[in-house]
């Protein structure tokens, strides 16, 4: 069975909206910029969190800032798609996060242990992990099967797999998949420093010098439909999802498995019915670190002898985390709607240490291909990937 992406919606570093922050990758910008001198210790860099000014007041005091990211861009997803003609309870939410409520419990617990204060009665709602669901539900008004998927960088892509999944049972007929993410607490971003993963200047994906990740924050968001339906209904339908896979190292902690990976690409193919000289463009998870770019590039070069363009967008958006997999796939159906690939930035030339891949560091423009693949790979071994066609 095919999935139609009928609409997205776009909470980013880069700014509000899915055409303002597709505009803003293809045309090779960067939200990489220096964070306020408190925060210095976390690489140095601040995505602009934009105000979402659209969120109903009378929910906005309940949400830690990655819920009302994930309102607007499930809103805008959700009006994109126009699900008008759907009953609510025939609609479901499923959506990514890596860590919910930082901020919240940071404040919390800042109050509680340096002030000797009360908690707030609001911080449960605001650091449960379903709340970003939960929010979407009551600010949209929809009624089916709603909750959160947590695994790391791969939450989001696993949260549009399961969307796929349920639609496929047939009990819901539309489902608006993504993630979210707002990481920036001071004591999460020491906690990623103390990893020694963090960059101090900025994302270079398969480059020479390379130091590290650089953090992003926002959401994204597709709806989902089966195709029959949405060709039904004569919907403009912006991809195809038509494959994807999940498996796991059961190896490391933070160590990724070139092995595990390869598989997982593979098992991705196989459920798309394509093979790999059908694909045209991998959206990289690409984080920028020595060994997650060294083993991946690794794990494509084994696969795509055609050599398809490879690109890696964490430079522009920075790593969002519970949010990365959905932001990546709307460039991805973008993308390879108007037949273009991203750029990967800040290159400083490839390091030789990683496998020789296409690698596009500047825009490509009116290249014919008809399938994508995106990957998550995330912490704890999870591991999850896409297939996007065209139809």
């Amino acid at each position: 069975m095919m999935f139609a992406v009928t609409g997205t919606g776009a909470v980013s570093p880069l700014g509000v909206g899915t055409s303002t922050f597709i505009d803003a990758v293809r045309n090779g910008e960067s939200a990489i910029r220096p964070l306020p001198a408190a925060l210095g210790i976390a690489a140095g860099a601040k995505f602009e969190a934009p105000f979402v000014p659209d969120i109903e007041k009378k929910l906005a005091f309940l949400m830690d800032p990655a819920s009302p990211y994930a309102v607007a861009a499930a809103d805008e997803a959700m009006r994109m798609a126009g699900l008008s003609h759907l009953a609510p309870s025939r609609i479901g939410v499923i959506m990514g996060i890596g860590v919910c409520g930082i901020e919240t419990i940071d404040a919390a617990y800042e109050e509680l242990y340096a002030r000797r204060g009360r908690i707030s009665p609001f911080a449960i709602p605001k650091i449960m992990p379903s709340a970003p669901a939960s929010s979407i539900t009551m600010a949209l008004g929809v009624q089916g099967p709603s909750f959160c998927t947590t695994s790391a960088c791969a939450s989001s892509t696993h949260a549009i797999i399961n969307g796929a999944l349920w639609l496929q049972t047939g009990q819901l007929d539309a489902v608006i998949v993504g993630g979210a993410e707002a990481p920036f607490a001071y004591g999460l971003l020491q906690a990623w420093d103390a990893m020694n993963v963090l960059a101090h200047d900025t994302c270079r994906p398969f480059s020479l010098n390379r130091k590290g990740i650089i953090l992003g924050e926002g959401a994204g968001a597709l709806v989902l439909e089966r195709l029959v339906d949405a060709e039904a209904r004569s919907a403009e339908i912006i991809s195809v999802l038509k494959g994807f896979s999940a498996n796991a190292d059961a190896g490391h902690i933070v160590k990724p498995e070139r092995d595990s990976i390869v598989r997982a690409m593979r098992l991705a193919l196989e459920n798309a019915g394509l093979e790999p000289e059908d694909i045209g463009h991998i959206n990289a998870h690409g984080t920028g670190t020595e060994l997650n770019d060294r083993l991946e590039s690794e794990a494509i070069h084994n696969i795509f002898h055609n050599r398809p363009f490879v690109s890696a967008t964490k430079g522009a958006t920075g790593h969002t985390l519970g949010a990365a997999g959905a932001l990546e796939a709307v460039i991805c159906v973008h993308a390879l709607k108007g037949r273009w690939i991203p750029p990967t930035l800040n290159s400083l030339g490839r390091d030789p240490a990683c496998a020789d891949l296409n690698i596009s560091t500047k825009v490509a423009g009116e290249v014919k291909y008809r399938a994508a693949l995106s990957n998550s790979f995330a912490f704890g071994g999870l591991n999850a990937v896409l297939v996007f066609a065209t139809i």
